[in-house]
């Protein structure tokens, strides 16, 4: 989004977002972006028209992708198995691409290289 100033326009950006039907959105000033979920029955055109209304500049982010709203069937959900490093990357870029994730781990978070590897060896 462009167009916001301050804080408070985020907070109005906001407020607007919110006040259609099933739309959670949270706005963030510094970032310049919207986070939400909406009802498979509204459409993307007409929470960025709202944004534009309010007199802010709004577009889709590249790969941004709809998350259901509250109640709705989720979609995509990975499960992976380990904690280590290249687990943590996994996740964290199918959570990017809207999937929801669940990291598996039979011991400790972080793997061989974060508890007893590389990282505590050079401490």
């Amino acid at each position: 989004m462009t167009g916001m100033t301050c804080a408070s326009c985020a907070e109005h950006v906001q407020r607007i977002l919110n006040s259609l039907p099933g739309v959670a959105a949270t706005v963030s000033y510094p970032a310049g972006t919207a986070h939400m979920s909406a009802p498979s029955g509204v459409e993307d055109a007409a929470l960025v028209a709202a944004v534009r209304e309010a007199g802010y500049d709004a577009r889709l982010a590249p790969g941004g992708h709809r998350l259901p709203a509250p109640g709705e069937a989720a979609g995509l959900h990975v499960a992976v198995i380990g904690g280590g490093s290249a687990a943590f990357a996994g996740a964290i870029r199918a959570q990017d691409a809207g999937a929801r994730v669940t990291l598996i781990e039979r011991g400790t978070l972080g793997g061989t290289c974060v508890n007893v590897g590389c990282v505590p060896s050079k401490m």
